[in-house]
């Protein structure tokens, strides 16, 4: 169920994060599947960002072309993932600030990106779209990695 913007802009940060922190943990359900048929396996990769948790994954899927289907639409949605979470970034590591005569203004934390008004509806609807995303990674962890794996092992005669 999507959330609905109620005007509170602090409400609508703690989506945010709450539903990034969600879509992180999808990518790292991910990445335990890929991990798993990774016969030179990193789990130092679990303390990585998330964005080259995400490189990793699409690497190593490309190394196993052909890929189903299903897991070509995944691989177009993971610069999408990286997409909403540098936007998470944008939010979580600017500042917002209540300014009188002017309403709430958000800095960026980053040079040379100008102030701007800062309001709930696009937190809430960054929150409703983190939380969205994650769909293609349950899927994926759950369902069509294994059936890739398991593909790839049939077409090389048992040996992954």
């Amino acid at each position: 169920m999507a959330l609905t913007d109620d005007g509170d802009l602090i409400r609508g940060l703690g989506f945010v994060a709450l539903y990034a922190a969600y879509l992180e943990e999808a990518v790292d359900e991910c990445l335990e599947v890929v991990l798993a048929q990774d016969a030179e396996r990193d789990d130092g990769l679990y303390r990585r960002p998330t964005s080259q948790k995400i490189e990793y994954i699409h690497k190593q899927l490309r190394e196993l072309e052909p890929l189903s289907e299903e897991l070509e639409r995944f691989l177009q949605v993971l610069p999408e993932i990286c997409e909403l979470l540098e936007k998470r970034n944008f939010v979580i590591h600017g500042r917002v600030y209540a300014v009188p005569n002017v309403g709430d203004v958000r800095l960026s934390g980053r040079r040379g990106v100008p102030e701007q008004p800062a309001n709930s509806a696009e937190l809430y609807a960054l929150a409703n779209d983190l939380f969205s995303a994650r769909n293609p990674l349950l899927h994926a962890s759950k369902f069509s990695l294994n059936r890739q794996f398991v593909t790839n092992r049939e077409r090389n005669g048992g040996n992954a």
